[in-house]
């Protein structure tokens, strides 16, 4: 118990907030048996507040009574105006006795509530306790047993049970997670950050399953079992089992095992997005493209930026390749562990990006953010493509400057990219030479450019159509520049 100060307070000032208050409700039996005893002149212990936010910790049902008495008290006195020696009840109190906690740090406030509660005799029931271990499991996930049961009076053996499925599913989850990033060559300190484990208890608790856990996936899959039912069995994105599968081959079996087609052209045709790799996205290529630039422009083991990763393909195809990969976005929107939040536009290259080997980088094309495409389906606010010309053009200047000075000398770049021009002859068009030279320029050595088109059948047959009667020409060019530090 940490008393950090005591004094008098009004009612108006303790806070009840129903978040912390470790009960299911209330009992109005003993807000009215407190409320009697006030009648009866009762002084009754401090409530505890929160030091800081003045939210009660303890003693609800007083604060309770104090108000029922105080309301009751003051239409008894008026009553008692009229009827002479009427008003025998106790005077109600303006202010109440109260203590300030500091609640310890990492404790959530529900919980050092709870333990006020082991004081006195109103204590918690066993379904309370219960649903109170839960719901702190359920928001903290790095919480432990020993600290849950120094603060609630139950048994470390009966919180352990009230926990077991939440603890479970949650291990199962930050095993994935583990996996994944693992997989993606990150640190051990990067993973524990991402999984929200400490990372003495991230190397004991979950990444020793790891080696186990792959070798009985790759004995499920050697005997037969599709990927896609494996998954399902262990509860795992199916690109982790893919990525499990494909260990150990080369590149060109890979692709094959894949499915994809080696394109050794410098034109790559790809009609559909990869069902395996990202999802539904503003933008979103086929992963099959970024397979191609990893093929052609990397090894396996080499680490790949992505500094505008989207929905996430540059990072499935990575796993399935088994290149490392660090990515980033401002989109928050999948919810993916191993996409970091950070603005590029705002706060420059991070520091991991000395690390790459391949930059892989495909941003939002100009103007095609309009009222129309933002939100859950488009782009979202502070999207470059919203930029006008000028400013596009320089934070691509900027930006690809700063990374040619942080890289290493022969990391590689690849750029996509497609041309824009003004159908209303207003403003002056964006071309593919106009990012060579803001790559030239930057210090990179443009080594090649490859065609990448949009497939047709990506146009909706009414665009076409107006495409013809307007007489103008739809976009369907693309181009993926590939330089070099």
């Amino acid at each position: 118990m940490t008393k950090v100060r005591e004094g008098r307070v009004t009612l108006e000032v303790p806070q009840y907030d129903k978040d912390i208050y470790p009960r299911e409700k209330w009992s109005t039996h003993t807000i009215e048996e407190y409320a009697d005893a006030l009648r009866a002149g009762a002084q009754f212990p401090p409530i505890i507040l929160e030091d800081g936010t003045d939210k009660i910790l303890d003693g609800v049902h007083r604060w309770k009574a104090y108000l029922k008495y105080q309301a009751e008290y003051s239409e008894h006195e008026a009553q008692a105006q009229l009827i002479p020696d009427g008003n025998d009840w106790a005077q109600a109190p303006t202010e109440i006795a109260v203590e300030w906690h500091q609640v310890p740090e990492g404790i959530p406030a529900l919980l050092y509530a709870a333990s006020m509660s082991a004081r006195h005799g109103d204590r918690l029931t066993g379904a309370e306790r219960k649903a109170l271990a839960r719901k702190i499991f359920t928001d903290n996930p790095d919480f432990t047993l020993e600290t849950l049961t120094e603060y609630l009076p139950v048994s470390k053996s009966s919180a352990s049970d009230y926990v077991a499925d939440i603890r479970a599913r949650r291990k199962e989850a930050q095993t994935m997670v583990a996996l994944r990033l693992d997989r993606l060559g990150w640190t051990q300190d990067e993973i524990a950050e991402a999984t929200g484990v400490s990372q003495p208890n991230l190397k004991r608790d979950i990444l020793y399953q790891i080696p186990e856990l792959e070798n009985d996936i790759k004995k499920l899959l050697v005997s037969g079992i599709p990927p896609l039912d494996v998954a399902e069995r262990y509860n795992m994105p199916l690109i982790l089992v893919w990525a499990i599968s494909l260990a150990g081959l080369t590149d060109a079996q890979r692709m094959t095992k894949l499915n994809i087609n080696v394109q050794p052209y410098d034109v790559w045709h790809f009609t559909k997005c990869h069902e395996l790799f990202g999802s539904e996205h503003p933008g979103r290529i086929p992963g099959d493209l970024v397979a191609h630039a990893l093929y052609f422009f990397t090894e396996p083991g080499d680490t790949v930026v992505d500094p505008m990763a989207g929905s996430g393909t540059t990072q499935d195809v990575c796993l399935a390749m088994g290149r490392k990969c660090y990515a980033y976005d401002i989109d928050d929107r999948h919810g993916r562990p191993d996409t970091i939040s950070h603005n590029i536009a705002k706060d420059g290259w991070p520091d991991r990006v000395k690390k790459a080997d391949l930059i892989f980088w495909d941003p939002p094309y100009f103007q095609k953010m309009d009222k129309l495409n933002i939100g859950d389906d488009g782009y979202i606010d502070g999207s470059i493509s919203g930029l006008e010309r000028a400013e596009y053009l320089a934070f691509f200047g900027q930006r690809l400057a700063e990374a040619r000075a942080m890289v290493r000398k022969g990391t590689r770049l690849t750029f996509l990219m497609s041309d824009w021009d003004d159908d209303t002859g207003e403003r002056e068009g964006i071309f593919l030479w106009d990012y060579a030279n803001i790559l030239d320029a930057a210090g990179w050595k443009l080594r090649r450019h490859i065609q990448t088109p949009l497939s047709t059948q990506q146009v909706h047959p009414d665009i076409v159509n107006k495409f013809r009667s307007s007489r103008r020409l739809a976009r369907l060019e693309r181009y993926l520049l590939v330089a070099e530090a």
